[in-house]
């Protein structure tokens, strides 16, 4: 593997690294930062690039020197990642690679075997694809666990609610005309009053469905493997 290639993905790793750091700092503030969202971003964009920088060494070894000077010029060469085999012939085209089936089988084959739509463990790649493409635009929203802790007492007089290890009652306080048990700083069953907390435990991609953190390290690992084989398998 070149040394462009390797610093791209050494690059994504050590952003990986500042991301886990900002989620968990998220989590336990309970507030989705920027800082957050760039970050997460620019792990998936430069495994992006790194696809692409990958096609990019493959194009010019193995096809660009078969070109006339203006296809080369006109070429606009990506990774493909197509949601059937229309739209991958369509995307290889663009890189005056159309007729790759024929002039270079292995690169074709390679390329065709790692689609979204040819097996169902390529989805990440999808996934990878819209995401770096969208932008700092995809929202991360929290899942959350509920649990009870967080202390809501609610009456005619109104509601209070507290986090209990924040907050810590002494004898004879009551709330609402509930009384709190400084042994479990928790109201002792009273009509009126519920119990409930939130936890953030992770994030996921809005309209997805996947846990942020999780997905950007399976990216990190995954597009790794996939151009370390890329490299083997077409000596690049």
């Amino acid at each position: 593997m070149d040394s462009e290639l390797e610093s791209m993905l050494d690059r994504a790793d050590e952003l990986l690294g500042d991301l886990e750091d900002e989620y968990q700092q998220c989590l336990n503030s309970q507030n989705i930062t920027m800082r957050a969202h760039n970050l997460t971003h620019e792990v998936l964009e430069k495994l992006r690039h790194a696809l692409d920088h990958a096609m990019g060494r493959a194009w010019g070894k193995y096809i660009a020197p078969n070109l006339l000077e203006k296809d080369r010029e006109r070429a606009h060469v990506y990774f493909p990642i197509t949601s059937n085999l229309e739209y991958f012939r369509s995307r290889l085209g663009e890189g005056r690679m159309g007729d790759l089936d024929k002039v270079h089988k292995n690169l074709y084959d390679f390329l065709l075997s790692k689609q979204p739509f040819s097996a169902g463990e390529n989805r990440w790649l999808d996934i990878l694809t819209k995401i770096a493409g969208k932008g700092k635009h995809v929202q991360l929203i929290p899942q959350k666990r509920m649990e009870t802790r967080r202390i809501k007492v609610s009456g005619r007089g109104g509601s209070v609610s507290w986090d209990p290890s924040a907050v810590k009652f002494s004898n004879g306080v009551s709330i609402l005309n509930a009384p709190v048990d400084p042994r479990t700083q928790r109201i002792i069953p009273t009509h009126g009053v519920t119990e409930q907390v939130e936890i953030w435990v992770s994030f996921i991609f809005e309209g997805y469905g996947v846990n942020a953190l999780g997905f950007c390290k399976e990216a990190c690992q995954k597009t790794r493997a996939l151009i370390e084989e890329m490299v083997n398998v077409l000596q690049l």
